[in-house]
C-alpha cells in the first residue's frame, strides 16, 4: 500500500506541477509511465523492459549526438500488496530528439523489431491510467568529471 500512495502522490504532484507552471512552455523532452504489475508477472515484464531498453540502446542516438537520449531510467519498487511499480522515464535533449524516437518506433514496431515490440503488450495492460509523462518538468544533469 505504501508503493502504490508514494506512486499517487507522485503522479498527483507531477499534474500540480504542470498546472502551477502552465504560464510558461514544459519541454516535450520525454516520455514515461507508470506500471502496477502483479508479483505473478515480474519476471515478464523485466524482460520486456530490459529488451526494450536494448533496443533504444542499439538504435536511438546518444548524449551529445543530433536528437540524442539523455537518459532512460526504469526505478522499481518492493512488492506491495501483491505488485511492483515500475516508473519508467525517458528524457531526450530537446523536442527532435523525442520526435526522432517516435519515428524510429514507427520504423521498427512493424519491421526488424517487431517480434520484440509484440511482447511489450503489458504497457497497456498494466499502466496506470493517466500516468503518462509527456513533458520534462526539471531536469538536473550533473556534469561529469567536475
Amino acid at each position: 500500500m505504501k508503493a502504490y500512495k508514494l506512486v499517487t502522490t507522485l503522479v498527483f504532484s507531477l499534474v500540480i506541477s504542470a498546472f502551477a507552471f502552465a504560464s510558461e512552455p514544459i519541454p516535450d523532452t520525454g516520455w514515461g509511465a507508470v506500471l502496477k504489475v502483479p508479483v505473478a508477472e515480474v519476471e515478464r515484464v523485466e524482460q520486456g523492459l530490459i529488451e526494450w531498453s536494448n533496443w533504444i540502446r542499439d538504435t536511438h542516438p546518444m548524449g551529445k549526438e543530433e536528437n540524442g537520449l539523455e537518459s532512460l531510467t526504469i526505478t522499481k519498487s518492493y512488492a506491495s500488496e501483491n505488485h511492483v511499480f515500475y516508473v519508467i522515464v525517458e528524457r531526450y535533449r530537446d523536442n527532435a530528439g523525442l520526435k526522432n524516437h517516435q519515428q524510429l518506433f514507427q520504423r521498427d514496431v512493424r519491421g526488424a523489431y517487431a517480434n520484440m515490440f509484440a511482447k511489450l503488450s503489458f504497457f497497456r495492460q498494466y499502466r496506470i491510467a493517466g500516468s503518462e509523462q509527456n513533458q520534462t518538468l526539471y531536469s538536473l544533469i550533473p556534469s561529469v568529471g567536475k
